[in-house]
């Protein structure tokens, strides 16, 4: 492997600087671990948990804390979960990070290596898993997606958020309105990163044609994403677009209709498909949660500009896993197909509401559940009332009877 492209790949996996122990933080950890596993969290993310400076610390949906905090709570199923996938995949009992970050970048150059000879066959099975994941016709959203041999700048999106705001507010309490809507974009910010995250692992649905294309594929796939995801555990220097330069394996954009007549158009790139397949989802929940925005394009903006950094993403991918598992442990089994139905619906909930909605849902409550329920019979209502309307709006003239054809009926056709 060349210099140049450990460096590059160095980036991509957010290879750290070889890790300095910080003597300032001793504290007694609040995150409860599993018997059985040495390993443990970056000491830094579980101070930031346990005083609350993340990027949603202090959220109003987070419920209130008895001696632990929601959130570390969280996390600490998640980084459990994450460490024995980990470990499932990879074949070991011990975790040794400078390891790790070794296999990491010698799987990614060679799962690259396999990829190229399949490229527009795994940009296809990409785009076919998540129309059928969200049930998407193409005349619905326009998907590009291309997987790349080249190492990727974001998209422009500012790396932490705006501090001074050109924006005018009328009083105090429009201005109060409007930072409740940011709290609510960055939650569901988070919600988004964390479908996608639970997501990008649906390549395991077509093992068997990835093996028929190359039989190492689904294996290295395996083991790039959970060592991603264990990644982002242990190290806290990850900061995809950190100084500006920083290059990263997938990104997205989102082009709304700008007239009448057009569709939603998500354009994503990626180095690996289980990446691509991870930008794709974040473009299709960026295309759902967007009337979950204000109205008003002024504070609609005011609320990007405060909610949507770079910086912010970390901290997403590693709580919105568990915040959208939170989620969909409220859906019954049997109606699970109407999940991102169900989103749509919480999304576009006034920000109180909002608020007080997914607080049962993350507490797990009865409340929680009946609210989802209700939500849910409402859909179903509306999807019965489109389909009667749709039939309707089908059937030809010839199938309708007119008042004068009663009286050409002939009575032996009546029982």
């Amino acid at each position: 492997m060349s210099d140049k492209f450990k460096k590059l790949a160095s980036k991509l996996l957010n290879t750290p600087t070889p890790i300095k122990e910080n003597k300032s933080l001793v504290f007694e950890s609040r995150i409860v671990y599993e018997d059985g596993h040495n390993e443990r969290m970056d000491a830094s993310l579980v101070q930031q948990l346990r005083d609350r400076s993340h990027s949603l610390g202090t959220h109003p949906i987070f419920p209130d804390s008895d001696e632990t905090h929601f959130e570390e709570k969280l996390m600490s199923k998640r980084f459990a979960d994450v460490l024995k996938s980990y470990k499932r995949h990879h074949g070991t009992e011990m975790i040794d990070v400078p390891t790790l970050y070794k296999e990491q970048m010698i799987s990614l150059k060679e799962t690259m290596t396999l990829e190229v000879k399949h490229k527009e066959k795994l940009e296809e099975m990409a785009v076919n898993l998540i129309r059928a994941e969200f049930d998407i016709e193409d005349e619905d959203i326009e998907i590009i997606a291309t997987l790349t041999s080249e190492f990727l700048s974001p998209n422009g999106i500012r790396e932490i958020p705006e501090s001074d705001s050109d924006t005018e507010f009328e009083n105090h309490a429009e201005l109060a309105k409007a930072n409740g809507e940011v709290y609510k974009r960055r939650f569901i910010n988070a919600m988004i990163q964390g479908s996608a995250k639970k997501t990008n692992h649906m390549f395991h649905m077509i093992d068997k044609e990835l093996e028929d294309l190359e039989p190492l594929l689904p294996s290295n796939y395996s083991k790039l994403m959970t060592g991603a995801d264990y990644a982002y555990m242990v190290n806290n220097d990850i900061a995809d677009g950190r100084g500006g330069n920083k290059l990263i394996g997938g990104r997205v954009k989102v082009e709304f209709p700008k007239s009448e007549g057009e569709r939603p158009k998500i354009i994503a790139d990626a180095m690996t498909l289980p990446v691509l397949i991870h930008e794709i989802v974040k473009g299709v929940m960026e295309v759902l949660s967007a009337h979950g925005l204000p109205q008003d394009s002024k504070i609609s903006k005011y609320v990007m500009g405060k909610a949507d950094f770079m910086n912010a993403e970390t901290w997403d991918m590693r709580l919105g896993p568990p915040i959208w598992e939170k989620f969909i442990e409220s859906i019954p089994s049997e109606d699970f197909a109407l999940k991102h139905h169900v989103y749509i619906e919480l999304v576009a909930l006034p920000v109180e509401e909002f608020n007080d909605v997914m607080r049962e849902i993350m507490l797990g409550t009865q409340s929680g559940k009946l609210r989802v329920k209700e939500i849910i019979e409402e859909i179903k209502d509306d999807l019965r009332s489109d389909e009667f309307d749709d039939a309707m709006s089908h059937m030809s003239d010839e199938e309708h009877f007119n008042p004068e054809d009663l009286d050409n009926i002939d009575d032996e056709t009546w029982f």
